[in-house]
């Protein structure tokens, strides 16, 4: 799923909700469409265990507990959901991402990466919307993280600043710390959670 964009998967999930048949709110006018927002949309690339999706449920009385049960009964095997609340906070309130990247590596990078994370300085490129190239001090933004070493390769736990206010790739900093090393491994980037102002997960 990795490589269906963002775009792709607002369509996808527009799609199911019509097929479980779900009372949802759609705007009005000449071409209704249907409310729904993503808290945080994933980048291209990108695996992730833990997303969350805004609808409106028409219905006061509707419960949405069984929200799970039935879009997982008209849902491909490969997309799972596994819990349906009434919202509690608002998109704006999502503060940071934590993400597990695993390397192809055989365990050659782990010592090199930690040390290029403990740094006190890594600055990297990175392209604006008017397109223009700037520098951006990245070490301040890295909230925690640590290597370790799964079935032999590398394996980096990191957290990292996201959101509307501001919001940072890893792979801004993996791309960096490669060409520094002089030598490209691929990886996996799996987020898996997203987190609130205050380090708790956003729901």
């Amino acid at each position: 799923m990795r490589f269906i964009s963002h775009l792709d998967m607002t369509r996808f999930m527009a799609r199911l909700i019509r097929r479980a048949q779900l009372p949802v709110w759609y705007t009005e006018g000449f071409n209704p469409h249907l409310y729904m927002t993503f808290a945080l949309p994933l980048s291209l690339g990108f695996e992730s265990e833990y997303e969350v999706v805004d609808i409106r449920i028409l219905d006061d009385n509707y419960d949405i507990s069984t929200l799970p049960e039935k879009l997982n009964a008209v849902c491909p095997p490969y997309i799972r959901f596994f819990d349906a609340a009434e919202p509690i906070k608002k998109a704006g309130d999502v503060a940071a991402a934590e993400f597990v990247i695993t390397f192809d590596d055989g365990g050659e990078i782990r010592d090199a990466l930690n040390q290029f994370l403990s740094r006190e300085s890594i600055t990297v490129l990175k392209k604006t919307k008017k397109g223009d190239i700037k520098e951006l001090e990245v070490a301040d933004k890295i909230k925690e993280f640590s290597v370790d070493e799964k079935d032999g390769n590398t394996l980096l736990r990191i957290t990292l600043p996201a959101g509307s206010s501001e919001n940072l790739n890893p792979e801004l900093f993996l791309n960096k710390f490669f060409e520094e090393y002089g030598k490209y491994y691929c990886y996996v980037i799996n987020r898996t959670a997203i987190l609130d102002l205050k380090g708790k997960l956003f729901k």
